[in-house]
């Protein structure tokens, strides 16, 4: 892998996708215990709104990536892009098999992730990325508190199995905005942070609003969901720093930490 080639980066994102592929089917189907009524009602709107997000086809992520890889020339990108689409989806079905198990039925559309959509519909690549950072960031402590919520060894299974991929795609997400921002001027970079930082608060409220029962039954209060979405930010900035540094001490692509 030349270092100076520009798709050695989305090359090494690509293999560590694809050895995902068929890795993750060993889930706990076979569990035999079903929620209780209270449970259900508990988790059942928070699980169905975050099936319907997990699922977006990405059409519009990959026109926009696509022209990207065509100015960078990384022809790699638009394939992983894809496969870190696929990837998404898979958590979808995975929630959705759930869903079905359990009698919730899943929702066509819902107001939280038409906002979402629009915002991306105004957006160009570098913030339809952050808004999909955002929605990682906040994951890590909503699926935290989900496999907490009920005493379903299965739900569990799947919330920490979905945990260890968005581990992963913060790390592939954060590779690509350091990419893109590598140019921008360091006082520019910083009020860009700031900017994405007040975004994640904001939706935080939202989150809140919408899925506090499922939190409540985890332990979680309104601080506690902050604390941990904010921390993924700054560790995720701060890493995110450290690496644009090194791209702009040297020229070479970046190979992602996967």
């Amino acid at each position: 892998m030349s270092p100076h080639d520009p798709s050695s980066a989305s090359k090494a994102w690509h293999a560590y996708f694809e050895s995902n592929v068929g890795v993750y089917d060993d889930l706990p189907w076979a569990c035999s215990y079903r929620l209780s009524d209270r449970e259900r009602k508990t988790v059942q709107k928070s699980i169905q709104q975050f099936q319907l997000g997990e699922g977006a086809e990405g059409r519009r992520l990959l026109k926009r990536g696509s022209a990207w890889s065509a100015r960078s020339g990384d022809t790699r990108f638009v394939d992983v892009l894809s496969l870190f689409i696929k990837e998404e989806q898979r958590h979808s079905r995975q929630l959705l098999r759930f869903m079905e198990r359990e009698g919730i039925p899943s929702l066509c559309g819902h107001w939280v992730d038409n906002v979402f959509r629009r915002i991306r519909v105004l957006a160009g690549l570098e913030l339809e990325l952050r808004v999909l950072v955002t929605a990682e960031v906040i994951a890590v402590p909503y699926y935290r508190a989900l496999g907490r919520a009920t005493r379903s060894e299965l739900l569990a299974a799947i919330s920490a199995r979905i945990l260890d991929d968005e581990a992963a795609h913060l790390r592939f997400q954060r590779s690509m905005l350091s990419r893109l921002g590598a140019t921008r001027a360091p006082g520019l970079r910083c009020m860009v942070w700031q900017a994405h930082r007040l975004f994640v608060v904001g939706t935080c409220c939202v989150v809140w609003a919408e899925h506090r029962g499922a939190f409540r039954a985890a332990g979680y209060t309104f601080g506690k969901l902050l604390e941990e979405a904010l921390a993924e930010m700054s560790g995720l900035e701060s890493r995110w720093q450290a690496r644009v540094a090194a791209q702009l001490a040297d020229s070479r692509s970046i190979v992602p930490d996967c």
